[in-house]
């Protein structure tokens, strides 16, 4: 009997010892992870800090390149990337784009009224991407401020309404170009297409022909990307100095357009910027608007990318 009351206390004590091994481990598995998320929560403040710093930096190039020169170009220091700069445990890296470097989706609409002269060159480079020209249509019926439709491949309130998760027509000029996704005829593919071609900017700009690629000034002139061939290697070689510049290589080149909406500088640039710290990748964008008379860049947004 005793026998048997001693092997019951053996076994009841093996099994308290396994008991509290168990949640030993368990609260110091439990206290492990509070850790690593701790670091992580602290990794990725850091990230932000250094993300923030990379913006300032990008603004105070900005502001010093607008001092000493009056063209805006890919061959300046602004337009270099940053591939990766170590700080610390951190690496950042960063790149300025010029957005005027690309056609404003909102320049479709000149005050109240459609620009025509907008439209085709947006017409011209969505059938250059092998896109449906028509798509323009429903751009402008997203952006005008009234519901009438522009064609029948355009879209007001009635269209969007009558989706299954309905919504309406912004009826105002767009914000970021994402909002493609929401207009009538544009899936991921399309805009991605699209995307590295345009920019969705608050107020009506020119197109900077010292940054434009080929196709956007390849549809303002409403020829094949290879008629402005000679334009683009000849700037490479010597940015146009000034609007008149590229008027006469326009010209020698027996290239027509009558808008005239071109500069050779800029006052709107995004920045884009990636932190890695640790094992936190952390990407951000910001759109900047820079009023060179003043010496100044503002951040119209900001948002994260990842």
């Amino acid at each position: 009997m005793r026998r048997t009351e001693r092997g019951v206390a053996v076994i009841t004590a093996i099994l308290i010892v396994a008991v509290a091994a168990t949640a030993a481990s368990m609260m110091l598995a439990q206290q492990a992870a509070m850790l690593d998320q701790t670091v992580l929560v602290a990794s990725r403040a850091q990230a932000d800090v250094y993300a923030q710093a990379g913006l300032a930096w990008a603004r105070g190039v900005l502001i010093e390149d607008a001092k000493g020169s009056n063209i805006d170009a890919l061959n300046e220091g602004w337009a270099l990337p940053v591939a990766g700069m170590p700080i610390d445990r951190a690496v950042v890296a960063g790149v300025i784009v010029d957005e005027q470097g690309k056609f404003n989706l909102n320049n479709v609409i000149d005050g109240t009224k459609r620009s025509e002269s907008d439209v085709r060159l947006l017409r011209q480079l969505l059938a250059s991407l092998q896109l449906s020209p028509d798509l323009a249509d429903a751009v402008v019926d997203w952006i005008d401020s009234d519901d009438d439709l522009t064609s029948s491949a355009g879209a007001e309130n009635a269209y969007y309404l009558g989706l299954p998760r309905p919504y309406r027509a912004a009826n105002a000029p767009m914000v970021q170009v994402d909002e493609l996704y929401r207009v009538r005829g544009f899936d991921a593919a399309a805009v991605a297409k699209l995307r590295p071609y345009v920019t969705a900017l608050p107020e009506r700009t020119t197109i900077n022909v010292n940054t434009a690629p080929d196709l956007v000034i390849a549809a303002a002139f409403g020829v094949p990307r290879e008629k402005v061939a000679p334009i683009l290697a000849g700037r490479e070689k010597a940015p146009f100095g000034d609007k008149g510049g590229f008027i006469a290589a326009t010209q020698k080149a027996n290239l027509i357009d009558a808008s005239g909406n071109y500069d050779v500088k800029s006052a709107w640039f995004s920045v884009r910027m990636q932190v890695t710290q640790d094992d936190v990748v952390l990407g951000s964008e910001a759109l900047v608007r820079r009023d060179a008379p003043k010496g100044a860049a503002a951040i119209i947004w900001r948002r994260p990318l990842y």
